[in-house]
């Protein structure tokens, strides 16, 4: 694949929003949190707002990393990008303030959707999300949509394999999202096993508009068991892959970056400046893997 006219600096996309639970999976709070429960879970997300600062203060680009936080939990730590000018987004809905105040740059939704479903559950989706987009730019905070689709045993059988069927599902999903009007300024999802596969649902995200930016999830698992810092093998492979392909434009990096050390952190098995030096770690691995692998394929 070639390199767009539009190809700008790699973009990691950090998700610290609600897809984790702060206080009933990293706390084990149960029942409703209490205030002080409340801003113990906000310090936790300091922690790892404060491993991407420093990530930056050892040379990662700010220009290059992004947060996408809750509007609850994470105001104060959208509000201290902000500051520093740093790229945010956040979902709409959650929490008492709107995106305008926020000041974000992206509307943020994360969504499950079959394209193979109910008629009915499809279209009031797809309705209600067309009027998430609409609003989103006239309030010209463009929306980034990560999409999963989660095949049934049945379409599973149909392909020969979950993740054969995952990418004919992703790729049909988004052409029913875009045929509904909805216009995504940027799409995230997890890659196939197959880079082929990957490659169509690529092209087909970026059919309608040629600036619109597409990211590879990764770290999205919940990984409490893992021992000590680095990338997994897969999401090595996942980073290589965005880099090498120039139609990518970076990666959204999930919980499983940051998950664990703050649980470590909670249980006083590590200290905080520990837990917020290896969130840095973690961040500068996958930007020196990038930028070695993007390097390679220009000169090839």
């Amino acid at each position: 694949m070639t390199s767009p006219a539009n190809y700008t600096n790699p973009i990691f996309f950090i998700a610290l929003d609600d897809r984790v639970d702060i206080c009933a999976d990293v706390l084990a709070i149960t029942g409703v949190p209490t205030a002080a429960d409340r801003e113990q879970a906000a310090n936790l997300k300091r922690v790892v707002f404060d491993g991407m600062t420093t990530a930056i203060e050892n040379g990662l680009a700010k220009s290059n990393i992004a947060l996408w936080a809750d509007s609850d939990l994470g105001e104060s730590v959208l509000l201290r990008a902000k500051a520093m000018s740093m790229t945010t987004a956040s979902s709409p809905g959650s929490g008492a303030h709107s995106l305008g105040k926020l000041n974000v740059d992206y509307t943020g939704v994360q969504m499950t959707y079959n394209p193979d479903g109910s008629e009915e559950g499809r279209e009031e989706l797809l309705d209600r999300l067309k009027i998430v987009s609409d609003k989103a730019r006239v309030e010209r905070i463009p929306l980034l949509i990560e999409l999963d689709c989660i095949p049934t045993t049945t379409q599973t059988e149909m392909y020969e394999s979950t993740s054969d069927a995952r990418a004919m599902l992703l790729l049909t999903a988004i052409q029913q999202l875009q045929d509904a009007g909805v216009a995504p300024a940027i799409w995230a999802f997890e890659p196939a096993e197959d880079d082929v596969s990957t490659a169509a649902v690529v092209a087909q995200a970026r059919l309608d508009d040629s600036y619109t930016k597409v990211l590879l999830v990764i770290s999205g698992e919940l990984a409490a068991g893992q021992v000590g810092a680095g990338l997994k093998t897969e999401e090595s492979r996942v980073v290589r892959l965005s880099a090498l392909t120039h139609v990518i434009d970076g990666v959204l990096v999930g919980p499983g970056a940051y998950y664990r050390h703050l649980v470590q952190l909670n249980e006083g098995i590590v200290e905080r400046d520990e837990a917020v030096s290896t969130i840095a770690s973690h961040f500068e691995e996958i930007s020196e893997i990038f930028e070695k692998s993007r390097t390679a394929s220009e000169v090839r």
